[in-house]
């Protein structure tokens, strides 16, 4: 008997730590609390700051939280902490920290001073990669203005500068270091000058330095960045069909099965459905090519917030279309991904 109950509880942990490894596990308590257990078991604190309204604050729960690389790392070597930046104590937090927008990822040692953070949704495979050097002192802010304080020519450092500061959004102090890369190794014997043009390609905003650049770098590894930064900029500037060409060409390029090209495509395509929910002279025409285009995204976004969103936008040119059995059916599978007041508000329009 007693043989039969070791058993079953040897299956228990087996399975537990299984489901365990798959996702991240957060630690529960006010911050001081999870402050004191960072310092004591001399680890990196890692602090979510989320809201409930945040639709990539659910992407990053959905798709990197739960990425078995991610998870384990962040399970063996940091203490890992949710806070709603909305609620409780996460609103003093937030203007403690600066947080400006969702989600923010802070690390911090175990006296709270932080060490740098990701600011944004970043797939999971980059988002290990930071999580990694951040764990190791390594590519934070402090670290890289020690580096240029001795050596104010470092290439690499002034590229890992510039992108720190292009990706919090400060783009004036960013371009200062990249515009030094392109100066010190014009001819990219480095490796950094690609990056830092793209860098700066993507700071303007501009098709026509993106362009140039694809033309002067038609090798670099971050040739797939600068197409979708040109679909990108296509799609807001409504040439819709140029952006739908320079997905076809990255699809050509890479496959189709290519992780960040499925996601950027994918993104594309809810931007259109956007588009056509809030067109106020969209017909019936417009509501059926709509439905089409959601359906196409689901196979890009499954599993992720954003297949919330085309459900959403499904539910909306179903109800506009009459159709309130395929209606009801598409707003609540959106609101089993993502339980969110706008699905909620469509639900009982629906309903009515």
């Amino acid at each position: 008997m007693k043989t039969k109950i070791f058993l079953i509880i040897s299956l228990f942990l087996a399975l537990t730590a299984r489901i365990y490894a798959n996702e991240i596990v957060f630690s529960t308590g006010t911050y001081a609390e999870v402050l004191a257990k960072t310092k004591a078991e001399n680890k990196v604190l890692m602090i979510d700051f989320f809201t409930d309204w945040c639709k990539w604050c659910v992407e990053l729960d959905k798709k990197v939280y739960t990425n078995s690389d991610v998870a384990d790392f962040a399970n063996n070597n940091q203490i890992n902490w949710k806070i709603d930046a909305d609620k409780g104590e996460g609103v003093e937090l937030k203007k403690k920290f600066g947080v400006a927008g969702y989600p923010t990822v802070i690390f911090v040692n175990g006296d709270g001073e932080e060490i740098d953070r990701i600011v944004g949704y970043l797939p999971a495979k980059d988002f290990l990669s930071i999580m990694k050097d951040y764990n190791a002192g390594k590519n934070t802010l402090p670290s890289l203005k020690k580096i240029l304080e001795i050596n104010p020519d470092d290439i690499e450092a002034n590229f890992k500068m510039g992108k720190k500061y292009s990706d919090g959004g400060d783009v004036e102090k960013a371009k200062p270091y990249l515009d030094k890369v392109v100066k010190l190794d014009p001819d990219n014997r480095a490796g950094w000058t690609d990056d830092a043009e793209l860098l700066l390609a993507q700071i303007s905003n501009k098709t026509e330095d993106l362009e140039s650049f694809i033309k002067k770098y038609p090798n670099s590894e971050v040739l797939k960045q600068a197409y979708m930064s040109l679909a990108e900029i296509s799609f807001g500037e409504k040439k819709i069909d140029k952006a739908d060409e320079y997905y076809k060409i990255l699809f050509d390029m890479y496959g189709k099965q290519d992780e960040d090209i499925k996601f950027g495509y994918g993104q594309l395509l809810v931007s259109k459905l956007y588009s056509i929910s809030e067109n106020k002279e969209a017909v019936q025409a417009d509501w059926k090519k709509g439905i089409v285009i959601a359906t196409e995204c689901l196979d890009f976004v499954k599993g992720g917030a954003s297949e919330g969103s085309c459900y959403y936008y499904m539910a909306s040119f179903y109800n506009k279309l009459g159709d309130k059995t395929n209606a009801k059916e598409c707003i609540e599978k959106a609101i089993k991904v993502h339980d969110k007041k706008a699905y909620r508000e469509l639900q009982e329009k629906i309903n009515k």
